[in-house]
C-alpha cells in the first residue's frame, strides 16, 4: 500500500509540475529571466548559505544574466521534507537537503545513514565521483530530482546537557534528537539512548525546553547554530557522515534549453568545490571556538560504539540496496 501511495504521489507531482515546466521552456524560449528559488535549512553563518550564494553568482554569470537563483536560508520555505515535496510539485524550484530527508524518495540515501559506513572524507568523495554517485543520481531522477551538486558536512557527533559521553553506558535513556529516519532511529536506540525524531527547526527549543537532552551534528552546524546556548557536552563520536544534496526538479530542468542545462551542471560543479573548501577552512577551527564557548569537548574511544550497531548495517541491507551497501563499503573497507 505504501508502494502505492508514494507511486500516485508521483504520478500527481509530474502531472504538477508539466504546466509549470511548460511555462518555464516558454519563459525560456521568449529571453525572459528565469527564477529559480533554492531553499535551504542552513542559517546565513553557515558555509552552505555561502555556498549557495556562490551557486547563484555562478549561475547568473554563465548565463548573462538569464537565470536567477533566489537563495532562502532558514527554512524559510518550509523543512527539508516539505520543499522536497515542493520541487516536485513546482512550489519550489530546487532545495538543498540531508541525505537522510532523501531516503523517503530514493532509499540508497539510506547508505549514509548507516552508522560508521565511513570513516574519513576522502573515502565519501572517492564514492561520490564513482560509482555510488552515478547509482545514486540515477535513484533521485527516477523520483524527478536533479542533483546538482553535492555539499561536504563533515561527521556527526552527539552534544547534550546531562554530562560528556566517555563510554557507551553514558547513552543509556538519553533522549536524542535525530531525523525521522528509520535506520539513525535504530542506530540511536541501539547505542541504549532513547532516539526522538524531531524537526531541526525545532532541536534548540527542545534542547531549551528539555523535550530532548541532546542531539546529534557536526561540529560546525552546531557552532553556527548556536546549539552551545543550550547544551553544555560535545562527544566526538563521529558516528555518521552527514552528506547534503542540491536537487532540482528533474521536468524542469528537462525544459530548460540545453545550454541552461549545461550552466547549470557546470555552476553545480563549481560549486560543490567551492564548498568542499569552505566547509573545511571553517571545520579546522570550530572545535576551538566551540570551547571559547564553555561547552566541553572529548573524543572517545569508539570500539564500542562500533560494536553496537554492528547489526543496524546487516539488517538495513535489503531495505538500502545490498548493491549499494557493498559499493559503499568497497570504498571504506
Amino acid at each position: 500500500m505504501k508502494k502505492l501511495m508514494f507511486g500516485l504521489f508521483i504520478l500527481l507531482c509530474f502531472c504538477s509540475y508539466a504546466v509549470f515546466a511548460a511555462g518555464s521552456a516558454e519563459g525560456s524560449a521568449q529571453g525572459k529571466k528565469i527564477v529559480i528559488k533554492l531553499s535551504d535549512q542552513a542559517n546565513e553563518d553557515n558555509p552552505h548559505y555561502a555556498a549557495d550564494m556562490f551557486f547563484a553568482k555562478k549561475v547568473a554569470e554563465k548565463t548573462n544574466g538569464a537565470v536567477v537563483v533566489k537563495v532562502f536560508p532558514n527554512s524559510q520555505l518550509g523543512n527539508a521534507r516539505e520543499t522536497l515535496e515542493g520541487t516536485l510539485t513546482g512550489t519550489v524550484e530546487a532545495t538543498k537537503a540531508a541525505a537522510g530527508a532523501l531516503t523517503s524518495f530514493s532509499p540508497g540515501f539510506g547508505v549514509f545513514s548507516l552508522p560508521y559506513i565511513f570513516t574519513d572524507k576522502e573515502q565519501v568523495f572517492n564514492a561520490l565521483n564513482g560509482k555510488l554517485g552515478t547509482m545514486l543520481e540515477k535513484q533521485l531522477e527516477d523520483t524527478g530530482f536533479k542533483v546538482l551538486a553535492y555539499y561536504d558536512t563533515g561527521f556527526r557527533s552527539v552534544f547534550n546537557k546531562k554530562q560528556p559521553i566517555n563510554k557507551l553506558s553514558d547513552m543509556n535513556g538519553m533522549k536524542i534528537r535525530v531525523m525521522n529516519d528509520p535506520i539513525m532511529i535504530d542506530t540511536f536506540n541501539s547505542l541504549g539512548s532513547l532516539a526522538t525524531p524531531l524537526a531541526y527547526s525545532e532541536l534548540y527549543t527542545g534542547l531549551k525546553q528539555g523535550v530532548v537532552d541532546g542531539g546529534e551534528q557536526p561540529a560546525v552546524s552546531l557552532y553556527t547554530m548556536k546549539f552551545f546556548e543550550v547544551s553544555d557536552y560535545f562527544s566526538l563520536t563521529n558516528h555518521f557522515y552527514d552528506l547534503n544534496v542540491v536537487v532540482m526538479s528533474k521536468a524542469l530542468f528537462d525544459s530548460l534549453d540545453s545550454n541552461i542545462q549545461q550552466a547549470l551542471l557546470e555552476a553545480g560543479k563549481e560549486t560543490q568545490e567551492y564548498e568542499r573548501k569552505v566547509w573545511q577552512d571553517f571545520e579546522d577551527g570550530v572545535v576551538a571556538k566551540i570551547e571559547e564557548t564553555g561547552m566541553k569537548v572529548n573524543s572517545l574511544d569508539l570500539g564500542p560504539f562500533k560494536s553496537a550497531v554492528d547489526d543496524v548495517i546487516d539488517s538495513n541491507k535489503d531495505k538500502i540496496g545490498a548493491d549499494i551497501v557493498d559499493i559503499a563499503l568497497s570504498y571504506s573497507r
